[in-house]
């Protein structure tokens, strides 16, 4: 597997690497650049972010996918006779959609693409048969992935691109009218024709999408995809807002994973005006819609690192062929011009308008001096041939000469900075390097032999249950069936999981012994499972609302800093990661056994005494699956009958923007979201005013930086520290805090003699919390990496909201505020709970 593994990230990104030298080849009809695109999409960060050993993902997969459909796409528009090319177009589209979810970005953005060059006047037969042919073939397959289904043609987000197919085959329709019925009509009778359909049809659309809703067909936006277009951190899924990747995207991000090349890619816009393809438009749409998006979750970045190097690949490829040309012009004279086939006018149209605009404007743009400086310019290359070439020659060189001076320095930067990156991401995220006490450097990877011990110890049937997140490493390294994996698609399930872990250890028992066999907490010197354990009870409590009551939808009764509150003492995860570790705590022997703790303490695994072998019998039976189709690999479970009672009092989410649901089915929290934004126009502020539990010698500084200062910047804490150590790092130099070494570059500064004095000034405070609860105190560490990155990046767009909100009743009008907002990361919501 691992050799698989290898070759297959391996393969995919070559494939993502040469779709893009073939994607910027075709937008901007440049060898060089298409050379210069594939080079910079090889060692970007943005790209080895998903493509690297240690990061391997779907959207590694999807991303060749992706670039490969529009490569196809824009060589489908070429010209009339191009539109055959639409049909690999479709299967790569339909690949993309099997890979991961974002296949929507592709839908909607070549579908904006085909809307905007209707709007430019490109309208024509070959245009109207790609589109149609992507569209009808793509959509067609996509809906034969189980789960996907009849989502694109349900789902308000996927909408935009079926409007613009039934408008292409309403243009279709007039020009078929026409040609056959009125091939004498005049431009401008045409014209009001046009419209006047458009009209009609218009009224007709808005009556039937007017009585699907009525009958509840579309599907509302998606959490993520809604978080695309507001200007808050809050969806009101909580969920989703547990996710710390759809935060924000900040700059010190942008400088990490895009680096030198996005300067290049803001000159490469101004190269996308003078080509003859009608792709030429496609970059400008990729750019804005990538830099948006990103904009509003840090995750999306990924995106970007595609348009970033094809649009850094534009001015050194197109700027190095014109050189390269004026050499080949001194020795082999100019080149003959291509004869240029004229495509027939479509009259009546955006075509006519441009025309009509061009002739008027002309006169004002071509002036007579612009006109007498051209005139020379041919004079002198067809009059004096040899003074033209030896000065086009000379200006060539020194072009040249001066790109390789001022290249040469941020080339070399960027190339350190992907190799550093990559040593970075090469390494597995279930293993990391730390130090002990003594300086000796040691590999920790107790989670990596938990799951190995799971393999080798379980029978094969187990069921393990556990958070979530852990849910692929369970069924891939260690080869267990998983309650719950890491996707967020079934919210009621995750919640009745959330429901365990935060309930009692008798009420989760009775719960547990009819699903799992095995139950694993991350616990040790990070304490992850009690750090994120507030997300268990507030996403129960969004389905179960008895969990922490309808006047605590944000669960703060259950917190584990900077002591457990009672509700969270009786929790089954606080009993399970303190387990004979305080005085007290320990789990029930005859309800739980203690079976591996790794060697430092990070995993914990415990079986599930009297498990009901009549549930897992029931379960385990395929009669009892619900697949999609008979002998179909699609199968969801169900819970077994002895649940039947639980799953009665769950209350299935509806989210804020889901209008085909009422209002008072919204869960507690949504509601508290929705409310908070619609009254003040920001998020809910869930943060203390002020972070206790400290060092007496931190005071000073906590009451600096206080916890609703510390919600408005991002500390990153790369190997999920206790976030209070991120405070403590600042605190060190009279009392004041410690700017950061170099914003954005946290990774490398492990190896900085500065950040080496702060560790081990940071080692020498007393106090458990810098200890790691160990049987063998030489193994103590304290692996800590925790300099702040500040969010100073405004966001765009924020009347995308408005639009939404007006779509979907979200809510009413906001004034939007003047500070960026975003979604806090696990380690500032435990930081706010300290």
């Amino acid at each position: 597997m691992r050799d698989k593994e290898l070759q297959l990230r391996t393969r995919l990104a070559v494939v993502a690497t040469f779709s893009i030298f073939l994607l910027t080849w075709e937008a901007s009809e440049s060898s060089g650049a298409g050379v210069a695109a594939a080079v910079v999409m090889a060692i970007i960060p943005a790209h080895l972010m998903r493509s690297m050993t240690g990061e391997f993902d779907n959207e590694c997969v999807a991303m060749a996918a992706f670039c490969t459909a529009f490569w196809l796409w824009c060589r489908s528009v070429r010209n009339p006779s191009s539109w055959p090319w639409a049909v690999p177009a479709a299967l790569a589209y339909a690949s993309a959609v099997a890979t991961w979810g974002g296949y929507i970005f592709v839908n909607n953005l070549i579908g904006l693409h085909a809307a905007v060059l209707v709007g430019l006047g490109k309208y024509n037969s070959g245009l109207y048969r790609a589109y149609s042919l992507w569209y009808a073939l793509g959509t067609a397959l996509a809906t034969l992935v189980p789960v996907v289904g009849w989502t694109p043609l349900r789902s308000i987000e996927q909408m935009p691109s079926l409007a613009v197919f039934l408008g292409y085959q309403v243009l279709e329709l007039c020009d078929l009218y026409r040609r056959r019925r009125a091939p004498n009509m005049s431009a401008l009778r045409f014209c009001l024709f046009r419209v006047a359909v458009f009209a009609s049809i218009g009224v007709v659309t808005a009556g039937v999408c007017w009585a699907l809703m009525q009958l509840n067909y579309f599907s509302p936006w998606s959490s993520r995809i809604r978080g695309l277009f507001l200007k808050h951190r809050k969806t009101g899924n909580p969920l989703v807002d547990s996710v710390a990747e759809h935060q924000a995207a900040s700059e010190q991000a942008y400088d990490m994973y895009l680096s030198t090349p996005r300067f290049f890619a803001f000159v490469g816009l101004l190269f996308c005006w003078h080509q003859r393809t009608p792709a030429k438009i496609f970059p400008v749409l990729f750019a804005a819609v990538a830099y948006h998006f990103s904009l509003k979750m840090s995750r999306l970045i990924i995106i970007c690192g595609p348009i970033v190097s094809i649009l850094a690949g534009y001015p050194v490829g197109i700027i190095g062929d014109w050189c390269l040309e004026q050499v080949k012009r001194l020795c082999c004279g100019p080149p003959p011009t291509p004869a240029e086939e004229e495509a027939p006018k479509r009259t009546g149209g955006m075509g006519s308008i441009f025309r009509v605009c061009s002739m008027v404007m002309w006169p004002v743009t071509y002036t007579d001096e612009i006109n007498a400086v051209d005139k020379w310019r041919t004079y002198v290359a067809t009059r004096l041939p040899a003074l033209d070439r030896f000065t086009r020659l000379i200006v060539a060189l020194a072009l040249m000469s001066w790109g390789w001076r001022e290249a040469q320095e941020p080339w070399q930067k960027f190339v350190s900075l992907c190799y550093q990156h990559a040593e970075s991401l090469a390494g597995p995220g279930l293993a990391y390097e730390a130090r002990l006490r003594n300086g000796k450097t040691i590999i920790v990877d107790d989670y990596y032999q938990g799951y190995v011990w799971i393999d080798k110890n379980t029978p094969p049937d187990s069921r393990v249950l556990a958070w979530w997140d852990y849910g692929y490493q369970i069924t891939g390294i260690a080869k267990r069936t998983s309650v719950a994996d890491g996707n967020t698609w079934n919210h009621e399930h995750i919640a009745t999981i959330g429901r365990i872990l935060s309930n009692p250890v008798k009420k989760s028992h009775n719960i547990m012994k009819h699903l799992a066999d095995y139950v694993l907490v991350w616990a040790g010197e990070r304490e992850t499972d009690l750090r994120i354990s507030t997300h268990f009870a507030r996403i129960g409590n969004s389905v179960f609302p008895d969990i922490c009551g309808p006047r605590d939808p944000t669960c703060s009764k259950y917190a584990a800093y900077p002591e457990p509150t009672p509700m969270m003492r009786e929790s089954f995860v606080y009993n399970a990661v303190k387990h004979k570790l305080l005085p007290g705590v320990e789990l029930n022997p005859k309800l739980f056994k203690e079976v591996h703790t790794t060697k430092h303490g990070l995993m914990r695994i415990f079986q599930v005494l009297n498990v009901s072998q009549e549930s897992k019998a029931w379960v385990a039976d395929p009669a009892n699956r619900i697949c999609d189709a008979p002998g179909s690999w699609y199968c969801t479970g169900q819970y077994p009958p002895a649940l039947s009672k639980l799953i009665a009092k769950r209350k299935n989410f509806a989210q804020l923007e889901d209008f085909n649901r009422k209002q008072t089915e919204k869960s507690d929290y949504t509601r508290l979201i929705e409310k908070q934004q619609a009254e003040t126009g920001r998020d809910a502020d869930l943060c203390t005013d002020v972070v206790t539990g400290l060092p007496s010698s931190c005071l000073q500084c906590v009451r600096e930086w206080s916890a609703r200062r510390v919600r408005t910047r991002r500390f990153y804490d790369w190997h999920n520290c206790n976030p209070i150590k991120v405070l403590l790092s600042h605190c060190l130099d009279g009392q004041k805090p410690i700017p950061p070494f170099e914003v954005g570059k946290e990774y490398l500064q492990e190896n900085s003699a500065e950040w080496k004095d702060r560790s081990e000034k940071l080692r020498r405070l007393p106090g458990e919390i810098w200890t790691l609860p160990s049987d063998q105190a030489e193994d103590e560490m304290c692996p800590l990496m925790v300099p702040e990155v500040e969010d100073l990046l405004q966001r765009p767009m924020d009347w995308f909201g408005q639009l939404s909100r007006s779509v979907s009743n979200f809510g009413a009008k906001r004034s939007a505020p003047t500070s960026p907002t975003r979604a806090k990361s696990d380690d500032e919501a435990a930081l706010a709970e300290r």
